[in-house]
């Protein structure tokens, strides 16, 4: 897909790539946008295909179970992305955008049948993704004069998701503090080589303090934020931010719903195959799909 609501990106930043995943002959009404993770420095969509998938069969529900639309499993996109050190963060949100546009203007997907799901640093581009909407939402209804919107009509202003899903959100890119820095002892995922590799990238591409809290989606406005699922290990590094990206979202007015479990690595939801706790919360955010 190539965009062409601006002439000012060149051909390359207005293009759409990634892995579109159809259960069936037809495509599904509803579809979920895969964010992968990797801190921005890795990931890519071939390698979260097969995890990708396994959440868009299970997001059929018993309701849906007799109809002809593929026992109401979802289709899933997962977008590529630009990483860092190569790109900034900007460049990573951009395509994010992008993608969610493609869904919309170019596959005719309502809006509110996509579900947004991100994975660590891909739930903070959830977040960012949403926030923006928002943002542009607010910008819109001023110039507007504060009338009533007309949600029928996505023409003026590309419209929220039904909602957003993120397993072990990377939202603070402020300097490690509490979880994120005491946790790499035990954590499997982002042990302290990871962590020793991966930090001073933030600082790198962010700059100083004051950029990196802007940059921060955990500190960002949550007015007018569609519902979150947030699914995270206490035992984990990026539990406090998590944590409080909750807190400070429900404080605003969203509809929050959070799944703790205990003991558990960095995004432990992937590993859903293999560990109980893992195919728990898998079921947990499927069944927080379904109802929307």
């Amino acid at each position: 897909f190539r965009s062409s609501t601006t002439t000012k990106q060149s051909n390359a930043e207005m293009t759409v790539t990634g892995k579109y995943i159809q259960h069936a002959s037809q495509p599904s009404k509803k579809v979920i946008l895969w964010i992968y993770g990797g801190a921005f420095l890795a990931g890519d969509s071939t390698g979260n295909m097969g995890i990708a998938e396994k959440m868009g069969m299970l997001c059929a529900g018993e309701e849906e179970g007799n109809n002809d639309n593929q026992n109401g499993m979802r289709d899933v996109f997962i977008p590529d992305h630009r990483l860092v050190p190569e790109h900034h963060l900007d460049d990573a949100i951009h395509d994010i955008a992008l993608a969610y546009e493609y869904l919309i203007y170019k596959r005719g997907i309502r809006p509110a049948d996509i579900t947004l799901v991100g994975v660590s640093s891909g739930g903070g581009l959830v977040v960012l993704l949403l926030q923006a909407l928002a943002e542009a939402q607010r910008a819109f209804d001023e110039r507007k004069g504060g009338n009533e919107r007309d949600n029928d009509d996505g023409s003026n202003c590309v419209q929220m998701p039904a909602g957003g899903v993120m397993m072990g959100p990377f939202v603070d890119y402020t300097e490690p503090k509490g979880s994120m820095k005491e946790y790499i002892k035990h954590d499997l995922i982002v042990n302290e080589s990871v962590y020793d590799e991966g930090i001073p990238y933030l600082e790198q591409v962010l700059g100083c303090h004051e950029n990196r809290v802007r940059a921060s989606p955990v500190y960002g406005n949550f007015d007018g934020l569609p519902p979150l699922c947030i699914c995270v290990s206490e035992h984990e590094v990026v539990y406090d931010q998590a944590m409080l990206m909750a807190k400070r979202a429900k404080e605003q007015g969203v509809h929050v719903t959070v799944g703790v479990w205990k003991y558990m690595c960095h995004v432990f939801q992937l590993l859903c195959p293999f560990v109980p706790e893992g195919k728990e919360s898998f079921d947990f955010m499927c069944e927080w799909i379904r109802e929307r």
